[in-house]
């Protein structure tokens, strides 16, 4: 007798809200949640210093905020797709659209800058679709980060796609396409401790 195979369960926008909070990283695409792999001592080292200048922009400007994974943006609720960036930062005036910030819903708009800091498994396939996801909701910029060989790709992002404004190794500095008076050193990302 054969065994009839076991039908996928897709999760509406209603039942992710009722759910209780998952301890883990993972996107929602077209209902069907993702699990990240756990991440290398690396990626999160670099990810708290990306963070780091993200906040101390955060804090100069005063222009907006700077969070880090795991934070949902919405996609969109029908079929539910949802992502974590590794680190975003977005405006006041697109904060002043999302729900209050003890509101465990994901942000409702579109941060203007999304980090991902590549892993080994993630393929040019995966990237692109979340470029694609990042420019349909109207986040202007990505950073793609790669630990190895170290080095940065800023991108532009804008609703008909996304084009690479430049590659950044160490001992080079770029300025954000989004962020006023932005500028980031490489090495300050990818310093040894």
């Amino acid at each position: 007798m054969a065994i009839a195979p076991k039908q996928t369960q897709y999760l509406t926008y209603e039942e992710y809200l009722a759910e209780p909070e998952i301890m883990q990283r993972y996107d929602i695409l077209d209902g069907v949640r993702h699990f990240m792999t756990n991440p290398t001592r690396l990626h999160q080292r670099v990810l708290m210093r990306i963070c780091r200048i993200l906040t101390r922009y955060e804090e100069e400007s005063g222009a907006g905020e700077a969070l880090i994974a795991p934070c949902d943006v919405l996609i969109r609720k029908s079929p539910l797709r949802t992502r974590q960036p590794d680190v975003l930062f977005i405006s006041n005036e697109r904060l002043a659209e999302c729900k209050e910030e003890t509101d465990p819903t994901p942000l409702l708009a579109a941060p203007e800058l999304v980090v991902e800091i590549l892993s080994p498994s993630e393929n040019r396939r995966s990237v692109g679709e979340k470029l694609i996801d990042y420019c349909a909701i109207g986040v202007q910029e990505c950073w793609l980060v790669r630990t190895e060989p170290q080095s940065i790709e800023v991108l532009r992002l804008t609703k008909e796609g996304f084009e690479s404004a430049g590659h950044y190794n160490p001992k080079e500095t770029f300025q954000s396409l989004a962020m006023t008076n932005l500028s980031v050193s490489v090495d300050e990302i990818f310093a040894s401790e």
